[in-house]
C-alpha cells in the first residue's frame, strides 16, 4: 500500500454541541488524497437496500463478513442494509453488490460513550471474488507502538460541515498513547480498553463524517493488518483531538464467535452497565448481577471474578449462584456483590466471565457515586475555571452541587434539572452538614436496569426542610417525537424536530448540526 497523502476523517462526536463548531462527536474523513484503489478491495461501502450512497465505511473480513461500527447498523434492520465490497466511487455502481441478511451488535456496545463499538454484518453469499483483509489478534502492541504510521481511509466529508468526495479518500496518522490521548479531556479519557487514538496534536488529518466503520490499517512490508474500526472524535482534525478507533485486537474474541457461528446457538443475555443510587463513604453498597441464558446451547462458566476502579473499596462477592452450575436455555443465575467507598467519588465495579462454549470475555459494570455527609464550608464555592469529574461537588447559590459527568465552566445554578450538576442539599457555611435532599430515583441508561436498592439516607444534624429535586437526574438521552431543536440534544435515526415551523427527521446519529443547515445530503430531511 502506497503512503497515503494528507487527509482528515471525521469521527463521531459524543460530547454536546451547540453548533457545528462547538465540540460534537462525528464519524467523518478531511482534506486528503485519492485512494489507490488496488490498495483498498477490501473496503466496504454500506448502502440502503435501494440506493447507492454510502452511509458509513466497513471492510470484508470473509466467509461472508462485513465488519463495521455498531453505531453504524445499531437498531436498523437487516433487510434495509447492503453494502457495496471493493466499492471506489461515492454513489457509483462499482463494487461487488450484496444484502445484508443479519446483524450482529457487540452485547457490550454503549450508546452512552461508544464503548466496544463493532458490529459483524452477514450477507446473503460469501464472496469468493472479494479481496479479503486480515484483522488483528492478540494484542494491538504486537503490531504498532506509538507514533507509528497507521493509514485510513474513506468517503466521509472533506472538511467539517463539508461536501463528501468522489472516490475513495486516504490519510496516514501516527497512533497515540492511551495516556497521551486522555489529556484531550471530556470522552477522551474513557479511551483504553476496547479502543485507541490516533492523530496529531496540531490537527489537519483526522477521519470523519461518514467514515464511521471504515477501517484503520497498518502496512509492514506488504503485509496490510487492520488494527481498528473508525468510530468517533471530536469535530473534524482539530487541534487537540484525535480520532477514536475501536480496537480490533481487543474485540477479536467476539468477532471470532460470531464468523464461527457459535453466536447463533450460544446466547447470553445480561446488563452491560448500570449506573446505582449514590451512597455514604462508610456504608457498603450491595447488588445482584443476573445472568440468563438466552441461547439455545448449555454452558458452564470457566471464570467469573470481580475487578474494581475509581474510589471503590472492600469489594467481594457475596453469593455466586452461577459457577457450580450448568447454566440451561432460559436458565437465570445471580452472583451478589458487595463494595464500599476510600472517598467521594465515583465507586466502580465490574464482573468478568466467560464460558466453555465460545471465546467471549462478558463483563457487566456497574457505578455508584459516593458522598460524605459534610461538605464543608464557603472555601469550597464553585470555581468557573475548574474541571469538575464526576462526583465532584461545588457550593454555588446556597446549595450544594454534584456533578454527573465531566464539566468546566458550566455555572451549577443555571443548568436546570436535566444540567450536569445536582443539587443535593442546603449549603451551611459555617461547616455544618448540608441539609439533604429526597435521594431522587436512580440515574437511568440506555441499557435496560434492574432498580437497585434504595441508599437509606442518614439522619442529618440539622433538619430543615428537606429540598426536593421535582424530577431524578437522567443521563442525556438521545431526543424522541416532535420537539423543538436543540443544539445540546443527541439525536438517533429516525427522531424529528421542529425549526422555524418546518419539521425534519435525523437520517442518522447527529448532535449539534441545524436543520436547514446541512444541505441535501446532510442528516436532516424536510418531512413536513
Amino acid at each position: 500500500m502506497q503512503k497515503l497523502g494528507k487527509l482528515s476523517l471525521l469521527s463521531m462526536l459524543l460530547l454536546p454541541a451547540t453548533s457545528m463548531a462547538s465540540d460534537a462527536i462525528q464519524p467523518r474523513i478531511v482534506g486528503g488524497y485519492d485512494a489507490n484503489p488496488a490498495d483498498w478491495k477490501f473496503y466496504t461501502q454500506l448502502v440502503s437496500k435501494t440506493g447507492n450512497r454510502s452511509y458509513c465505511g466497513a471492510s470484508y473480513i470473509g466467509e461472508g463478513f462485513v465488519l463495521t461500527a455498531a453505531h453504524c447498523v445499531d437498531g436498523d434492520a437487516a433487510s434495509t442494509i447492503a453494502v457495496k465490497v471493493g466499492g471506489y466511487r461515492y454513489g457509483g455502481t462499482d463494487g461487488e453488490r450484496a444484502n445484508v441478511t443479519q446483524v450482529y451488535v457487540h452485547p457490550s456496545y454503549s450508546k452512552k460513550n461508544l464503548a466496544n463499538d463493532v458490529a459483524l454484518l452477514k450477507l446473503d453469499r460469501v464472496l469468493t471474488n472479494a479481496t479479503v483483509v486480515d484483522i488483528a489478534d492478540g494484542a494491538l502492541e504486537q503490531y504498532v507502538r506509538p507514533g507509528d504510521a497507521l493509514t485510513v481511509a474513506g468517503l466521509g466529508r472533506l472538511s467539517e460541515g463539508g461536501s463528501s468526495p468522489t472516490v475513495l479518500q486516504e490519510v496516514d496518522v501516527p497512533l497515540l498513547s492511551d495516556a497521551a490521548c486522555r489529556t484531550a479531556g471530556g470522552n477522551y479519557t474513557t479511551v483504553g480498553d476496547v479502543s485507541f487514538c490516533a492523530g496529531v496534536a496540531e490537527g489537519g488529518i483526522d477521519s470523519c463524517q461518514g467514515d464511521s466503520g471504515g477501517p484503520i490499517v497498518v502496512n509492514q512490508s506488504g503485509q496490510v493488518t487492520q488494527l481498528g474500526i473508525v468510530s468517533w472524535g471530536i469535530g473534524c482534525a482539530r487541534e487537540g483531538k484525535y480520532g477514536v478507533y475501536s480496537d480490533i485486537a481487543a474485540l477479536r474474541p467476539w468477532i471470532d464467535s460470531v464468523v464461527n457461528d457459535q453466536l447463533g446457538n450460544v446466547a447470553v443475555d445480561y446488563t452491560a452497565t448500570q449506573a446505582l443510587s449514590s451512597f455514604v463513604v462508610g456504608e457498603l453498597k450491595t447488588h445482584s448481577f443476573t445472568i440468563k441464558n438466552s441461547g439455545d446451547m448449555e454452558f458452564n462458566f470457566n471464570n467469573l471474578d470481580i475487578a474494581t476502579y475509581g474510589v471503590t473499596s472492600n469489594a467481594m462477592i457475596t453469593e455466586d449462584n452461577c459457577s457450580a452450575i450448568t447454566l440451561q436455555p432460559s436458565q437465570s443465575c445471580d452472583v451478589s456483590v458487595e463494595f464500599g467507598a476510600s472517598k467521594s467519588g465515583t465507586a466502580t465495579l465490574k464482573l468478568n466471565f466467560d464460558i466453555d462454549k465460545n471465546r467471549t470475555q462478558y463483563s457487566s459494570t456497574i457505578t455508584a457515586i459516593a458522598t460524605t455527609n459534610t461538605v464543608g464550608g464557603c472555601s469550597e464555592a464553585w470555581e468557573v475555571g475548574k474541571v469538575y469529574n464526576t462526583g465532584d461537588l461545588a457550593l454555588a447559590s446556597g446549595q450544594i452541587w454534584q456533578a454527573q459527568w465531566w464539566t468546566q465552566g458550566t455555572d451549577p445554578a443555571t443548568v436546570g434539572e436535566w444540567g450536569v450538576w445536582k443539587s443535593i442539599g442546603i449549603a451551611n457555611c459555617d461547616g455544618s452538614v448540608p441539609t439533604p435532599v429526597v435521594t431522587p430515583t436512580p440515574v437511568v441508561t440506555p441499557t435496560p436496569v434492574v432498580t437497585p436498592t434504595p441508599v437509606v439516607t442518614p439522619t442529618p444534624v440539622v433538619t430543615p426542610t428537606p429540598v426536593v429535586t421535582p424530577t431524578p437526574v437522567v443521563t442525556p438521552t438521545p431526543v424522541t417525537g416532535d420537539s423543538t431543536w436543540n443544539a445540546d440534544a443527541i439525536y438517533l435515526k429516525g427522531d424529528s424536530v421542529v425549526v422555524n415551523g418546518t419539521t425534519y427527521v435525523a437520517g442518522w446519529w447527529t448532535t449539534g448540526e441545524q436543520p436547514g443547515t446541512t444541505g441535501p445530503w446532510g442528516v436532516w430531511k424536510v418531512v413536513k
